[in-house]
């Protein structure tokens, strides 16, 4: 009794905290919008207000949860590569080469490992718990929080794998935090392109094509922190400011609730449809 107390307290802990960080995003952001678009941005806004109240009740329910869940999973995972000796690197080449220089190709290699990920999770069986994150139709910084528990175990699946490359763990935490926090930037809804320096970095108005609706561009730019990834495979995409319509065709059902389901809906419907082709007779 008394651990789960403990547990319990420190999730509460944990969600306060996550309160207070995304209550400073909230005023960063919105200091970010008006810089960039002083007539626009309250009534911006304002027209995102019913999907951000559905997005704080995921990013609540994901910190009281989801995310404990996803630690538990991760530190296990690392101590049993640990355990078994699976880890690629031996702790000495990164004491070798320093920390910065560690970190640097810790978040780079985060963020290729992100990208195939991210890829495959456009795929046709990942798809509908993807979607989710899609469905926001007025994308700004907070749409980072639309997210379904089973998307969620597949981003944590990143740093699983860094663990087993035998990255340092503080050096993990440190990818965790650049491509979470950068992801937030990235969903801004602010018009900047960065110029040549897209070259190299991902920018709100690629991931804004991103998450474009139906038209070319919505399956491109992967990555989240480096362009150079899909620039190098093939899917960058970003011909200039990005005014199309955002989110998915799919219906998602009502509030987060709807969100959540839907994925399983969507799976269930597709197995029936393969079960029913299946038996059809052959013309």
């Amino acid at each position: 009794m008394p651990s789960l107390v403990h547990f319990l307290a420190d999730d509460a802990r944990g969600l306060w905290q996550s309160l207070v960080a995304l209550a400073f995003g909230g005023v960063f952001f919105a200091g970010l919008a008006r810089l960039a678009k002083p007539r626009t941005w309250v009534a911006d806004g304002r027209a995102a207000l019913p999907e951000t109240r559905v997005n704080a009740v995921l990013s609540v329910v994901d910190q009281l949860t989801v995310t404990p869940a996803v630690a538990v999973f991760i530190a296990w995972m690392g101590t049993r590569l640990r355990e078994h000796g699976l880890q690629l690197a031996a702790p000495e080449i990164w004491a070798s080469i320093g920390p910065a220089p560690t970190f640097l190709v810790t978040v780079f290699t985060g963020d290729f490992i992100g990208y195939w990920r991210h890829r495959a999770q456009h795929s046709k069986w990942l798809w509908p718990a993807h979607a989710i994150h899609h469905s926001d139709t007025r994308l700004t910084w907070f749409s980072l929080e639309r997210m379904h528990p089973i998307d969620r175990l597949g981003s944590a699946l990143d740093t699983v794998i860094l663990a087993a490359l035998g990255f340092p763990f503080w050096a993990q935490a440190g990818n965790v935090f650049v491509r979470h926090y950068y992801g937030y930037f990235i969903h801004a809804d602010v018009p900047w392109t960065y110029g040549r320096g897209s070259w190299v970095f991902n920018t709100p108005v690629m991931h804004r094509w991103h998450h474009a609706r139906d038209v070319a561009g919505s399956g491109s730019n992967f990555a989240t922190v480096f362009s150079v990834f899909d620039r190098a495979f093939g899917t960058f995409h970003q011909p200039g400011p990005c005014d199309v319509a955002l989110g998915v065709r799919e219906d998602m059902g009502r509030g987060a609730m709807g969100q959540y389901l839907h994925p399983f809906r969507a799976w269930r419907a597709a197995i029936r449809s393969a079960r029913a082709t299946a038996i059809l007779p052959a013309e």
